[in-house]
């Protein structure tokens, strides 16, 4: 009896001490399912705030580039009423040079005229008035007002003409290199990144290239401190191009 109660007691012995090295094996494979269930969690909880901070950098950005759309947009609506108004004030001045060169010809067409009809009335006088003659003090008076007119008539035309020219001959540093902010199709003009400050002035003709591509050239017409509207060129752009903001402008001053 005592050797079956031994024998009982080594089986249980036996078997418990299985039994909890099979536990132990389990909980040794739980515990490092465990480990390994929360590293996942922890590289899933950095992927999260990879995603969070790239998703608020692209937010930013957005706002960022939403603000500058709007602020050049703003320019360019504000360039363009300047446009129409420096329109408007070279279409006011090429009608005074108009006006003052008509003027000049009629006037020197006037005291050709008074010159003739003095020539003329000397050549039918005999012989010398023993006192002036009416008619020529007449004529010398209105030609010595002509030729007054017509010298104050071609200053007031030179005038005019230096101011045109001082407005569209300024000059630029030849190799003055920017890009194209924005284009307008509607309108067919752009806006520059280039201003006063970086001595752009009106009138001055600009190459468009796009790589080593000329691709256009535009012709500024208002410019502002940092930025200038300039009037896309007729017919330089070749077939199949259009000018698109980001695109090179150049200034190559021609020779003289």
């Amino acid at each position: 009896m005592g050797k079956v109660l031994l024998y009982a007691s080594i089986a249980v012995t036996l078997a418990t001490t299985a039994l909890g090295f099979i536990n132990k094996n389990k909980l040794s494979a739980k515990q490092g399912e465990l480990v390994a269930a929360e590293q996942a969690v922890k590289d899933k909880t950095k992927a999260i705030e990879k995603a969070q901070q790239d998703l608020k950098a692209a937010t930013v950005t957005l706002q960022t580039d939403t603000s500058e759309k709007e602020k050049v947009a703003a320019q360019a609506e504000a360039l363009k009423a300047d446009v129409e108004k420096n329109k408007t004030q070279v279409a006011d001045l090429t009608k005074q040079i108009a006006d003052k060169t008509a003027e000049a010809t009629k006037l020197a067409a006037d005291l050709e005229e008074a010159k003739k009809k003095a020539e003329a009335s000397t050549a039918t006088v005999a012989a010398p008035a023993a006192t002036p003659d009416p008619e020529k003090e007449e004529q010398k008076t209105l030609i010595t007002k002509l030729q007054g007119d017509l010298e104050a008539s071609r200053s007031q035309l030179e005038a005019l003409r230096k101011k045109d020219t001082d407005r569209t001959a300024s000059k630029m540093r030849s190799g003055l290199e920017g890009r194209i902010l924005a284009v307008n199709q509607a309108w067919n003009f752009v806006i520059l990144n280039l201003g006063d400050k970086n001595g752009v002035v009106g009138n001055a003709e600009m190459l468009i290239k796009r790589g080593n591509q000329l691709v256009g050239k535009v012709r500024v017409t208002s410019v502002e401190p940092s930025t200038s509207v300039a009037d896309i060129v007729a017919n330089s752009i070749p077939r199949g191009f259009s000018i698109q903001p980001g695109d090179n402008v150049i200034y190559q001053a021609t020779a003289e």
